[in-house]
């Protein structure tokens, strides 16, 4: 009735109003055209209208004979895990986008790009691969743009201090925690895209394990297995065989030590076969015999065809353990590659040894090109050897030694320990970066 009086009484007046009511629909439309084109024009013009970055484009393919340009870390084209098809407004042709650009070039970017003593993509790929891999809380950046490369069927160890962001990368990696930057793959699968597909081949302990103390530890993996399901329960035996605690299976976990719970979280890891483990300072807190204990588990792991990955400030242990190792300073890997070869190429080989007459020695080792510098002191003599010096070269010396009518009594390779590497390589203590 209102509509009604105001056309009957206000006839001229309701035409204003129509025109009025035109116009402000008019304004409102074009503003919010205006609006979606600035968004459109801060985000390169392509993405989606929830902030995440546009599909990576694939660098240019130099033609044939002009030569590669060196890439750096900047200029490694993200990985499709950087798009994230589970997060809301990424569509799949978004997607599809990215895989396309990473393929494009994937295998010169991976030979450039390769930081520390890596040569070459393994045929099976890597265990976990990173790329710019970034994590900050506030201004604190605990894992700073990290190239990260673990080979399958080996020992690795994530090395370094106290608050290096050891833990944060593994939160990181399983997405306990969300990363602010770069892409990564766990097993060749992209996560977090893919992040259950992953974790499903995954077994990891992160901080410490945790169990029910007043159930015995073939209880606790029994609750576990019959979470997990998919066969689980067959595997709990096997589990307490590989970590040696058979005979302590029936035993209440509150008899455990610290020793026997960690051991105990790696058969919980086992239940699910996984081919890849990540154990968070396995031997934080142990006793040498708990130590030894661990070593030999992890190394029966590796002679299954698993990949541990393990993190630890415990040079000496990880020295033992592992096979290679990745060396993280204030959030950033600095170094990584096989133990050998690291601490090897920081300077020449060094063959120390008792031998008859140390003066002809010296002689016939420079004579034959082998000695860069020697020393002597009594009977014993120090031999600093040629650069590029293998292990080969050391057999070379005691074969000529002894060819040469000198007795060698004692010959010994002085190796560079990963305690003084270490050292040499990360930030001291209280010292500003």
């Amino acid at each position: 009735m209102l509509i009604l009086a105001v056309g009957v009484h206000a006839r001229h007046g309701g035409f204003f109003l129509l025109g009025l009511l035109v116009l402000v629909v008019l304004g409102l439309l074009a503003f919010r055209l205006s609006t979606r084109g600035k968004a459109r024009s801060r985000s390169g013009g392509t993405g989606s209208s929830w902030g995440y970055p546009p599909a990576p484009v694939a660098p240019p393919v130099p033609r044939a004979g002009e030569p590669t340009p060196e890439a750096g870390p900047a200029e490694v084209p993200r990985s499709p895990a950087a798009i994230r098809s589970d997060d809301p407004g990424v569509t799949e042709p978004a997607v599809a986008a990215g895989e396309a650009a990473f393929g494009a070039d994937a295998d010169r970017v991976a030979a450039t790009a390769r930081p520390g003593a890596w040569r070459a993509v393994p045929d099976d790929g890597w265990a976990v691969e990173t790329h710019g891999l970034t994590k900050r809380f506030g201004s604190n950046v605990a894992v700073d743009d990290v190239e990260l490369f673990v080979p399958r069927g080996c020992a690795f160890g994530y090395l370094g201090p106290n608050g290096a962001g050891k833990t944060t990368l593994i939160r990181t990696l399983l997405g306990l925690t969300k990363a602010d930057g770069g892409t990564m793959s766990l097993l060749g699968i992209p996560v977090p895209r893919e992040r259950s597909r992953a974790l499903a081949r995954v077994g990891a302990i992160v901080d410490e394990p945790r169990f029910h103390d007043h159930l015995t530890g073939r209880e606790n993996l029994a609750l576990l297995a019959a979470a997990r399901g998919a066969g689980a329960g067959a595997r709990i035996d096997s589990g307490f065989e590989r970590v040696g605690l058979t005979e302590r299976a029936d035993d209440k976990v509150a008899s455990y030590s610290m020793g026997m719970r960690q051991r105990l979280g790696v058969a919980a890891c086992l239940l699910g076969d996984p081919e890849l483990l990540i154990l968070d300072e396995p031997m934080n807190g142990l006793d040498p015999a708990g130590m030894q204990g661990m070593r030999t588990m992890v190394k029966n792991l590796v002679g299954e065809g698993r990949t541990v990955v393990l993190s630890s400030h415990l040079l000496d242990e990880v020295e033992r353990t592992c096979d290679a190792v990745a060396i993280v300073d204030r959030g950033r890997v600095i170094r990584q590659g096989p133990i050998d070869e690291l601490l090897h190429g920081t300077a020449n080989r060094v063959v120390q040894m008792d031998c008859g007459d140390a003066g002809s020695a010296v002689r016939l080792l420079t004579a034959a090109g082998l000695a860069a510098g020697t020393s002597v002191d009594g009977r014993m003599l120090t031999v600093t050897l040629q650069s590029g010096a293998n292990r080969e070269t050391v057999a070379e010396v005691n074969r000529r030694l002894v060819e040469g009518g000198i007795a060698v009594y004692r010959l010994q390779e002085v190796r560079t320990s990963l305690e003084d590497w270490f050292l040499a390589v990360t930030s001291r203590f209280g010292e500003r970066p």
